[in-house]
């Protein structure tokens, strides 16, 4: 997760709108995650055939969202420099693989979770 928090955070420097994209880039991030999480929840959910009342489960996905979030933004945003130090040095072959694996994870993140995830009921 840290090499996609900084392909996503470079990238997102170079938007001239951008006022935070260190920030941005984590918000980014944590809702993939939560979208990937939710995801194998409903596929459990398919199989064990057990159902969530839809209140408790938008409490818990806020909850749940607000905790993940805490987590990385400790370990992500807390240590950016740190991170993009580590990175800063990649050559063009290892950019290429890297934007080739952030945007594979983003798109399947997404079509995984619109497939798969069944809305609460």
């Amino acid at each position: 997760m840290r090499y996609f928090y900084y392909r996503i955070y470079q990238r997102l420097k170079k938007v001239k709108s951008n006022d935070t994209p260190a920030f941005n880039a984590l918000l980014l991030l944590v809702v993939l995650q939560c979208l990937n999480v939710f995801t194998a929840i409903s596929v459990i959910r398919y199989f064990v055939n057990f159902e969530i009342s839809k209140r408790f489960g938008l409490t818990s996905s806020l909850v749940f969202y607000f905790i993940l979030f805490a987590i990385e933004f400790k370990t992500l945003f807390g240590k950016q420099n740190e991170i993009c130090k580590r990175y800063e040095n990649e050559t063009k072959e290892e950019r290429r693989k890297g934007t080739i694996y952030l945007l594979s994870y983003i798109i399947l993140s997404v079509v995984l979770f619109f497939i798969l995830g069944k809305p609460l009921k």
